[in-house]
């Protein structure tokens, strides 16, 4: 498989039948809507006059997502079984649609909204009761009202605090004053609290100590001793933790509305999506013109599924040819058609790029590589049966999203090459098997020289696949400077080591003549196809020069040996390290040791193997041929989280 060939077409309908021209292909999947104001200007043709307030389906949406977000703070506890096999509910479009009352939804949200504002509230007030209490807790010990205090007319009374140093200087300054009492009311690492008499005659000269000795006045906003006021802010702190414990209740027993919130968010999504295609199409008063792509093999199906839908003086299904222009600007969308097992792989091509629509699927090379080179990073068939065993019981009881479905399927298919280079390798969490091919840690370098030679087979596919496609564009140059030369000293090293390793002289003289006429080529190449001999000539030698980061591509593939090794020696470690427990502590602790490290040996090969194998494909293999650049076929999406739809396939 490769590349859906795709196909441009032109609806047309009445503006009465936009909503429901939408929601057919919306339910259909297979269409893409293409934003017609990028290509068509006029004064008579408008922008989506039916939907004036497209976005408020979107912050429904969002509004209802947050609502499920705080909701699932006060849910009851799940068990992990129960989360695991939990399954979605399955509907059609068209019962989801008719189960969302949206006035209850909104009442529903807005009264979630309403509790979690009202909980807000209650905490920041008990926070400011707090922080109030912690300022009066200081001053607990003085036994009058501050206020009456600082009232009385024959002293002149001040409550404040000073800095509490070492030595405690500036207390013992104030109180060595001769017309200032001091009183201690507290003392903590950093502040005294004192109180501070004077007679008002001697008001200068005590404002005057104060300040000396960094006095800080506390201004009492309680008409009642500190205790008392502490007492009574405590009455408030304790009210507000009981009116917080009666909205927690109230959420608690909305959690059984939660799945009339799910269902509105699913439905409020999709109506966001029919929105936003709306806006991208042209009306007038008569017609409605949506513009898009589908794929070839499926316009047979949408025009059956519209006609079923429409009369057939409501709808005009217009196909039309896709221009050069179109192809070249990469307009046309990309959607991949691979085979069940080659299929998850794609998520490794869409990771680096989508292919252009010039070019071919490498999806196929690409699984082919990444399951052998993971296998060989791996190595190990006891990692490989339990990352088998793993993906098999998520595949069976999990409901999996399509995304999350595609990888544990992408893990699933990784486990039998995994298992087969184990076994040839005679290894099982890191215990040597009394059968194997070859051992990694005896063998490192027959296997070092296997490790380069996949690294040659991989590197001579990718030319390969650079020729064809330089040579179906007609580029006759471009195939030979970046494959055929290329190709051709390939081979001439191939030659060259048949002739040295089994001795026969002629085949390393014709591997020598082989790489001298095509390293002349890649030279001579550019200079006659440029208008600026010069030019192509130093273009030529920069080409040649490129030798050197193909002696890097060649290590690099030196990492299938070394991964593979250190992960069986790590392993075989672990296994040391158990053995020489005393035994006890072998059978006892030392089991649930020896699991955790093989666990813990297994995540970080699966980790160094997935990108290891990834960065050997994105950089040695679609280096040498692979343009990207493609666009991702994105029809009307469906959310689907909460709710799987029976008659819309996931994309």
């Amino acid at each position: 498989m490769a590349i859906a060939k795709m196909q441009k077409v032109s609806l047309v309908t009445a503006p009465s039948n936009k909503e429901k021209l939408l929601y057919t292909l919306q339910t259909m999947q297979n269409i893409e809507v293409s934003d017609l104001s990028l290509k068509i200007t006029g004064d008579d043709l408008t922008f989506n006059n039916n939907y004036q307030n497209q976005n408020d389906y979107q912050v429904l949406y969002e509004r209802g997502r947050e609502v499920l977000k705080f909701l699932s703070q006060y849910q009851s506890k799940v068990s992990l079984k129960e989360k695991i096999t939990a399954k979605r509910p399955e509907m059609t479009m068209d019962q989801l649609h008719e189960s969302v009352d949206d006035d209850a939804a909104l009442a529903l949200i807005e009264q979630v909204e309403a509790l979690r504002q009202k909980r807000n509230d209650i905490q920041d007030q008990r926070q400011h009761v707090e922080d109030e209490q912690t300022a009066i807790a200081k001053w607990r010990a003085l036994s009058v009202d501050p206020q009456s205090l600082t009232a009385l007319d024959l002293f002149d009374v001040r409550l404040g605090t000073i800095p509490n140093d070492e030595n405690r200087v500036h207390f013992n300054q104030l109180k060595a004053n001769e017309h200032v009492a001091v009183e201690e009311i507290f003392a903590d690492e950093n502040e005294i609290g004192v109180a501070v008499v004077a007679l008002p005659t001697y008001k200068d000269d005590l404002q005057a100590a104060l300040s000396e000795n960094y006095f800080s006045e506390v201004d009492f906003a309680y008409s009642q001793t500190p205790e008392a006021s502490f007492q009574k802010l405590e009455q408030e702190r304790k009210q507000l933790i009981e009116d917080e414990k009666q909205v927690v209740n109230q959420l608690k027993d909305l959690q059984g509305s939660k799945a009339t919130i799910q269902l509105a968010v699913e439905e409020f999504f999709n109506r966001s999506q029919r929105a936003n295609a709306a806006k991208l199409s042209y009306d007038n008063q008569q017609l409605s013109l949506f513009s898009g792509w589908v794929e070839e093999t499926q316009v047979g199906e949408l025009q059956s599924v519209l006609e079923n839908t429409f009369d057939n003086q409501e709808i005009a299904v217009i196909l039309e040819e896709i221009t050069e222009e179109e192809i070249e600007a990469d307009e046309v969308p990309i959607k991949l058609n691979n085979s069940g097992i080659v299929a998850p792989f794609e998520m490794i091509t869409e990771m680096y790029s989508l292919p252009n629509y010039r070019e071919k699927d490498p999806s196929n090379w690409v699984a082919i590589f990444y399951m052998l080179f993971f296998a060989m990073m791996m190595g190990d068939f006891g990692y490989g049966a339990l990352l088998w065993l793993g993906t098999f019981i998520a595949l069976k009881v999990m409901d999996l999203r399509k995304g999350a479905k595609r990888f544990v399927t992408f893990g699933h298919i990784l486990s039998y090459p995994t298992m087969l280079v184990g076994l040839a390798y005679g290894s099982a969490f890191g215990v040597t098997l009394p059968f194997g091919i070859i051992n990694p840690t005896e063998d490192a370098l027959t296997l070092m020289i296997i490790s380069l030679v996949i690294g040659y087979v991989h590197i001579f596919v990718g030319l390969c696949l650079n020729i064809r496609l330089q040579v179906a564009r007609k580029e006759w140059a471009n195939a030979y400077n970046d494959g055929i030369g290329w190709l051709s000293l390939m081979i001439a090293l191939a030659i060259g080591i048949a002739g040295m390793m089994l001795g026969i002289p002629v085949l390393i003289t014709i591997a020598t003549w082989i790489a001298i006429i095509a390293a002349v080529g890649i030279v001579l190449v550019p200079v006659f196809t440029s208008d600026n001999k010069a030019v192509g000539g130093v273009v030529g030698l920069y080409n040649l020069y490129g030798v050197s980061s193909y002696v890097g591509d060649f290590v690099s593939y030196t990492r299938l040996m070394a991964l593979g090794i250190s992960g069986g020696a790590i392993g075989m470690s672990f296994n040391i390290l158990f053995t020489i427990l005393p035994t006890p502590v072998r059978f006892t602790a030392g089991i649930a040791l020896i699991i955790v490290l093989q666990l813990f040996n297994m995540f970080l090969s699966l980790l160094s193997a997935y990108v290891h194998s990834m960065r050997l494909i994105f950089v040695e293999f679609f280096g040498k041929f692979y343009e990207g650049g493609g666009r991702a076929f994105k029809p009307i999406r469906t959310l689907q989280e909460f709710v799987s739809l029976k008659d819309v396939k996931e994309n």
